[in-house]
């Protein structure tokens, strides 16, 4: 059928025509030029009789035209949107290839104009100007058309018209804007499907028993909103499980084959397994697996194949063997390897191997803390490499220095502190005591109600080993440091 317009002309002669007969490749024919240019014969694709251009021997019938795939994205299954000079495009891809005119609120530019009858107004707005009224409703959350209800609130259409309705599954109470189920329903259909999901890929029927008994667990331990968007990050760590052992083994089991850092990442099945009483953490065998990951990367922190490796590891086996005889733990190895190693890389650095006196005062002048941990090693130096090397005395008074100052910076920190909370009292009388007193500051947390006496200007009369001692107010020595 032909396409009603307004005086307009035939492409092919030219002569004015109130009504298009054919439209071919942009090029609008009259009934005329149709008949003269347009000839019955066999389409080339489907051998049907149609009429087609005399002028173009590869052209084809409508059919096969529209049985095209989209021209711009390919698309076999689709709803012609337009057809274009380069073929058939589907609705998606029919915007880009119309001219752009002016949105006729905003004045804008826009190929995707479009009537809004929810505006009331018969025009045509760019897409921008048709959401205008979309926001999220403040009742179901969801983002709609809204509507001003008589308390002024900004709802959507259901919502304003049908309120609140018992939700269709568990009958609490909920926006009708919600539709078939409640928020609470929702995560916990959907964390429900995903459990179900992932204990698909497992082998074992065991195994994915233990997994839906940890989704369950874990949508009571988090939420189902949470457990819903996170069930599927522990799935690896149970197949894992499921590959090397078929079933969940004991907790050192998995602290060999996973690692300490890679088990906090899954706190939570770990915590399930000992809730359901499946393995049982043993703290000790989780420091012991700590510090040799620790020894293992302070070892690898000096380069291997030079001198300075090689000391090092003579002195990891020294230590290994003190170990054996139970005069060493693993954690005294990692403290006295990590000193050890520090020392040999400025060696290294200014290429004195083994390290001589030198290097020895420099480390312990930027770290003077590991002087007791290097002990160990210099002597190591001195019996086994033939170094002349000895540990220098300690540096009492700068020590004293050093403390004092790292007390004043504590207490700084406490005056100045906003909150004081029930333990700002017993903080303040353990750092005070080693400031005023020179007592450790351990001391302030093993005194008992009936050893502390607040006086009436704010300060404390401490009672420990037989002699009183008195801490001035908080308040009353920021004063006096101020000033």
């Amino acid at each position: 059928m032909g396409v009603k317009v307004g005086a307009m002309r035939c492409d092919e002669c030219g002569r004015e025509m109130k009504k298009t007969h054919r439209i071919y490749k942009d090029r609008r024919y009259c009934s005329t030029c149709y008949a003269r240019v347009f000839k019955r014969r066999k389409c080339p694709g489907c051998k049907n009789v149609a009429r087609l251009p005399k002028n173009d021997p590869k052209a084809v019938c409508s059919k096969c035209q529209n049985d095209k795939p989209c021209s711009r994205c390919m698309k076999t299954a689709y709803k012609i949107g337009k057809l274009t000079p380069y073929g058939p495009v589907c609705n998606a891809c029919a915007p880009y290839f119309r001219e752009p005119k002016p949105c006729e609120v905003c004045g804008t530019a826009s190929s995707r104009l479009t009537r809004a009858p929810h505006l009331n107004i018969d025009i045509r707005v760019c897409p921008k100007c048709a959401r205008a009224t979309q926001a999220t409703c403040v009742a179901c959350r969801r983002h709609r058309y809204l509507q001003q209800s008589q308390d002024g609130r900004m709802l959507c259409k259901t919502c304003l018209e049908k309120g609140d309705i018992p939700c269709p599954k568990c009958g609490e109470v909920m926006p009708a804007g919600h539709g078939k189920q409640c928020v609470s329903c929702y995560w916990n259909g959907l964390l429900e499907k995903r459990i179900k999901i992932d204990c698909a890929a497992f082998s074992s029927p065991q195994m994915e028993a233990h997994f839906e008994a940890f989704g369950n667990w874990l949508g009571h331990k988090v939420g189902a909103h949470k457990a819903s968007l996170t069930i599927h990050k522990y799935l690896v760590f149970f197949m894992e499980i499921e590959h090397q052992w078929r079933e969940i083994p004991a907790y050192g089991v998995l602290l060999n084959h996973f690692g300490t850092p890679q088990l906090r990442r899954v706190l939570l099945p770990v915590s399930w397994m000992e809730e359901s009483g499946l393995v049982e953490q043993d703290a000790s065998a989780k420091k012991d697996h700590s510090d040799k990951r620790r020894i293992l990367s302070t070892l690898e922190k000096v380069p291997k194949g030079s001198k300075a490796h090689s000391i090092l590891a003579g002195y990891y086996q020294l230590m290994l063997n003190r170990q054996k005889q139970g005069k060493a733990t693993l954690c005294s190895i990692r403290m006295a390897l990590t000193p050890a190693a520090a020392l040999l890389l400025i060696a290294e650095k200014i290429k004195c191997m083994p390290p001589d006196q030198g290097v020895v005062n420099m480390y312990l002048k930027k770290t003077p803390g590991q002087r007791a941990a290097l002990s160990g090693f210099i002597r190591y130096l001195r019996c086994t490499h033939g170094a002349d090397i000895t540990l220098p005395k300690r540096d009492t008074k700068k020590g004293r220095k050093n403390r004092r100052k790292k007390l004043e910076t504590e207490i700084f920190a406490l005056i100045r502190e906003e909150s004081k909370d029930g333990k700002f009292q017993q903080r303040w009388l353990s750092v005070a005591l080693a400031y005023f007193h020179g007592l450790p500051k351990k001391v302030g947390q093993k005194l008992r109600s009936d050893d502390v006496v607040q006086e009436k200007d704010g300060g404390f009369l401490v009672s420990w080993n037989g002699a009183t001692y008195w801490i001035p107010p908080s308040v009353v020595f920021l004063t006096s440091l101020t000033e």
